[in-house]
């Protein structure tokens, strides 16, 4: 199964052609008296010409965008938009003039679609124009599903900013790598797939990613009166820019800040790696360096359950499985339960974990011949200074379909059951949580 196969099959009929996108003179329509409209409409047929405005025919956005795939696999997102807007962000449109401002902490993300412009070889402007269009509205949907505001559509790009007023700035960050990940699976796999079927060079995607916090982050107006922003100043927001511009094809860059904020698994990060200066931090100043980092992408989305290698070993694919688990947090005396999806936030400490076995959509039966085991992974910090990176719950949770754990450490975690049968195949089904 692929990512948005909606997008992919309209993607290839602009490709193969089999799409008509033909102009259409815009004959503007205006209120006059029917012996004057007349006289000018026989003008304005003369008039007209390649200059004249145009539509295209059919809708603005080509290709329905369905959002059911993300809320099956993430939830739904209590921090994306109801309305998508563009330019200045919701939550911080009390200030009202260019004296006022907030400090508030905010995720930036630069995007750039790379290879576009070798589509004029053998595609209409029309064309080409479509295809950038439909590209930037997937990515403009995917990233409101994971509560991103589009500031800036710039060309080939698009720069997001994930921030919710009273959200936690974990959230933010992981809402951030969730999109950004998926978008970057898309256009290196599914996408390139099509293109390759068309004898075209796959286009690439690099994709910066920095974090500023409360302090680190100024949120004002730019400009003067009728001609203003409203915009971040920071360091971070300028990092993820020069990020994205140093990432390599399919890449993605992450800051410092990431990292270190939801200490990142080892696995999920690299050090960059430049062919000549093999750079490991950025010079910001002679005086002032600051780390960044390659994000894999690829073994972040292979941490999700429903995510698997295609059969080549190359690709990643969506992977639907038949024994699965289900997870709920609540508080410790049990209230406010509510179901935790793969990766989708964090969880604070002291949040009890209710990790149930499934198999479809009932609760999993467990027969007479198998066994049982649950087992955590922990990640971080926090968690090898406790000696508890991983651990069998006490066998407390042993021959039972459902394991109850606790929220205790900052990191990336997962916890694994085991289904061991006497004369068939074992299982080992997983399940991944972020903790504050």
């Amino acid at each position: 199964m692929r990512l948005f196969d909606n997008y992919l099959n309209g993607l290839d009929d602009v490709l193969s052609k089999k799409l008509n996108v033909t102009p259409q003179l815009l004959r503007e329509q205006r209120s006059f008296n029917s012996n004057i409209q007349k006289g000018l409409e026989s003008k304005a047929l003369n008039l007209m010409d390649s200059a004249s405005p145009a539509v295209i025919e059919g809708p603005k956005v080509l290709f329905t965008y369905d959002k059911q795939f993300i809320e099956s696999k993430f939830g739904i997102n209590p921090h994306s938009f109801n309305t998508i807007t563009i330019g200045a962000h919701p939550d911080f449109k009390e200030l009202l003039d260019e004296s006022s401002y907030i400090n508030h902490h905010c995720v930036s993300v630069f995007v750039d679609i790379k290879g576009s412009t070798r589509l004029i070889e053998k595609y209409t402007l029309l064309e080409v124009r479509l295809i950038k269009d439909s590209l930037l509205t997937l990515a403009i949907q995917v990233a409101n599903q994971f509560g991103g505001h589009v500031h800036r559509l710039q060309g080939d790009g698009i720069f997001l900013q994930f921030v919710r007023r009273n959200q936690h700035q974990n959230d933010a960050i992981i809402n951030a790598l969730n999109a950004s990940a998926i978008l970057t699976q898309f256009v290196t796999t599914d996408l390139a797939e099509i293109m390759q079927q068309h004898n075209l060079n796959p286009l690439k995607i690099r994709v910066g990613i920095d974090f500023g916090r409360e302090e680190d982050v100024l949120w004002s107006y730019y400009g003067i009166p009728g001609c203003n922003e409203l915009t971040t100043t920071s360091l971070h927001t300028d990092m993820a820019a020069k990020l994205q511009s140093k990432a390599y094809d399919n890449t993605i860059l992450i800051g410092g800040n990431v990292k270190e904020t939801l200490d990142l698994k080892q696995d999920f990060y690299s050090i960059y790696e430049n062919e000549v200066s093999k750079e490991k931090v950025y010079y910001v100043s002679k005086q002032f360096t600051y780390p960044f980092f390659v994000f894999n992408w690829k073994d972040f989305l292979l941490s999700l359950p429903f995510i698997g290698k295609s059969s080549n070993g190359r690709t990643l694919e969506v992977n639907e499985k038949s024994i699965t688990i289900e997870c709920y947090i609540s508080d410790e005396n049990g209230a406010n339960q509510e179901r935790y999806y793969p990766n989708s936030k964090s969880i604070p400490k002291g949040k009890n974990i209710f990790y149930h076995l499934k198999r479809g959509n009932s609760p999993y039966v467990k027969q007479y011949f198998e066994k049982i085991e649950w087992y955590a992974f922990n990640s971080g910090k926090e968690a090898a200074d406790d000696n508890a990176t991983t651990h069998d719950f006490h066998k407390d949770n042993h021959n039972k379909v459902i394991c109850e754990a606790h929220a205790g450490y900052l990191g990336h975690h997962y916890v694994e059951c085991r289904i061991i049968r006497d004369h068939s195949e074992n299982e080992r089904i997983t399940f991944p949580i972020f903790v504050q």
